[in-house]
C-alpha cells in the first residue's frame, strides 16, 4: 500500500465522532447511562452499541472498555445520544467539605492523626 492509498482511508474515530471534538454534556467516568428504547435507527455502530448495552444502567467507564475505546470518545458518543434523547445520564452524587460540619471533620483529622 502506497503512503498516498493510506490518507484515502478515513480514520476510525473520526467516522465514528462525525467529526466532534468535544462532549457536550458533562460526564463523569462513573455517571450511569440508561435508555429505555433499544431503537437504533439512523445510529452509527458504536451509538447503537451503546443504546443495546445500556437497558440497564452502565457506567461510561464500562462503556468505553466494553467497546475498546478511550474514555473521551464514549463520552463524545454518549453526548451525541444524550442530545438525541437516545440515552439519560445518573451523575453520581457529589459531597463538598462545605457540605460536612465542622465538629465530624475534626473527628476525622483525629482518626487519621491517631492510625498514622
Amino acid at each position: 500500500m502506497s503512503t498516498d492509498d493510506e490518507w484515502d482511508v478515513p480514520d476510525r474515530s473520526y467516522v465514528a465522532l462525525r467529526g466532534r471534538t468535544t462532549a457536550d454534556h458533562d460526564l463523569d467516568a462513573v455517571s450511569l447511562i440508561v435508555t429505555e428504547h433499544r431503537d437504533t435507527a439512523g445510529l452509527g455502530l458504536e451509538e447503537a452499541d451503546i443504546v443495546q448495552m445500556c437497558t440497564s444502567p452502565i457506567g461510561v467507564v464500562e462503556i468505553a472498555s466494553r467497546l475498546q475505546l478511550p474514555v473521551g470518545m464514549a463520552q463524545i458518543l454518549i453526548s451525541g445520544l444524550l442530545d438525541q434523547n437516545r440515552v439519560t445520564a445518573r451523575h453520581p452524587p457529589t459531597t463538598t467539605a462545605s457540605q460536612h460540619d465542622a465538629g465530624f471533620l475534626r473527628e476525622v483529622l483525629v482518626g487519621l492523626r491517631n492510625n498514622l
